[in-house]
């Protein structure tokens, strides 16, 4: 009788993703003897991966004696997270992780045996991240939920404490957590990629060949028009909104930030293409202002610091739009191009 591997492959890796019955720990949360830290949160988008740099900085912030490991998703996560210093190791887990059971059951057996003293479920609603953070065995284990009992978690903090926007929501239960008003000050940090400075002169460089030098009568101005499904914006609504940007300042300069596929969007324009995923943060650096459609390189251009607007269309801005200095997002459905070009100039100047 033949075997059938691949059903046997599907019926191991769903096995492996059972929740483990983990005793759960009746004691408070002592940040003082918290050295070791899992952060899960195995979504293969990129701006998933950044949506978790705010989290980053506030474990450096609150237990700043503790080593990080990440659950990421995709494998250009360890990139993007290298500016962290306290990141130790980071594990990546396919989208479809029944279709790697070899992965899976290396994390199956070594998660028990790390020695995390705190692990964090800080994806909404995972079920891959709920089972990283039971399987991990941790003397803590922290996730969102609002059942207070919730399986394989020692501790739950309900949703309504923990704030809409997805980069904000994990510190907050951080806080939660460790006993802090969620709510308190310092408000969340934004979205860091902590570039160097090698590579934020490289970006400037290649954008200098392209726009010549900034000038503050010239802004250098970069729009991204990618987006997926029903976010993407009409091509018309990008040649008004050049128009207007223009009308505004007539010297700007504007450039397409060409999508990873390497097919301008807007070939009307100049346009510079993104190289990996580092390079193409440091490239939306140089820039005087970004204007994106809500994607990964609008949440990538975030994490770089640049002066930016997100657009929505499709998605909650509560949820995903910018917040750094100088950026913000835009619910852009009934607006003019005169009205988001203005929302967007007015994002240049001092911070």
């Amino acid at each position: 009788m033949s075997v059938d591997w691949q059903a046997a492959r599907r019926a191991l890796a769903r096995r492996l993703l059972r929740p483990s019955a983990v005793p759960a720990a009746a004691d408070a949360i002592v940040a003082r003897g918290i050295t070791s830290v899992l952060v899960a949160r195995p979504n293969h988008r990129l701006g998933n991966v950044l949506l978790l740099t705010p989290l980053l900085q506030e474990l450096e912030r609150l237990l700043p004696q503790a080593r990080v490991d990440v659950l990421a998703g995709p494998p250009f996560a360890a990139c993007l997270l290298e500016g962290y210093p306290m990141v130790r190791r980071v594990d990546t887990l396919s989208a479809r992780p029944l279709h790697q059971p070899g992965a899976l059951w290396r994390l199956w057996r070594e998660l028990p045996h790390r020695g995390y003293v705190l692990a964090l479920d800080a994806a909404e609603r995972s079920q891959s991240a709920r089972w990283a953070v039971t399987r991990s065995a941790a003397r803590w284990r922290v996730g969102m939920d609002d059942a207070p009992d919730a399986p394989g978690l020692t501790r739950a903090i309900a949703f309504a404490d923990c704030s809409l926007h997805q980069a904000q929501m994990p510190v907050r239960m951080l806080r939660a957590a460790l006993g802090h008003d969620p709510a308190a000050a310092p408000p969340p940090p934004p979205l860091a990629l902590r570039l160097r400075d090698a590579e934020r002169a490289q970006g400037r460089a290649r954008l200098q060949r392209l726009l010549g030098e900034a000038a503050p009568a010239a802004p250098r101005i970069g729009l991204f028009a990618e987006a997926t499904g029903a976010k993407r914006f009409a091509h018309a609504f990008w040649q008004a909104l050049a128009a207007a940007l223009r009308t505004h300042v007539a010297q700007a300069r504007l450039a397409e930030i060409v999508p990873a596929h390497g097919r301008p969007l807007l070939p009307e324009l100049p346009g510079i293409h993104t190289a990996p995923l580092r390079d193409a943060a440091a490239l939306c650096a140089g820039f005087d202002l970004v204007i994106a459609a809500d994607s990964g390189l609008m949440h990538l251009a975030a994490a770089s610091g640049v002066p930016l607007l997100g657009l929505f269309q499709a998605t909650d801005p509560a949820r995903y739009a910018p917040y750094g200095a100088r950026q913000c997002g835009l619910q852009a459905r009934s607006l003019s191009a005169a009205e988001i070009a203005g929302t967007a100039l007015a994002l240049i100047g001092p911070a």
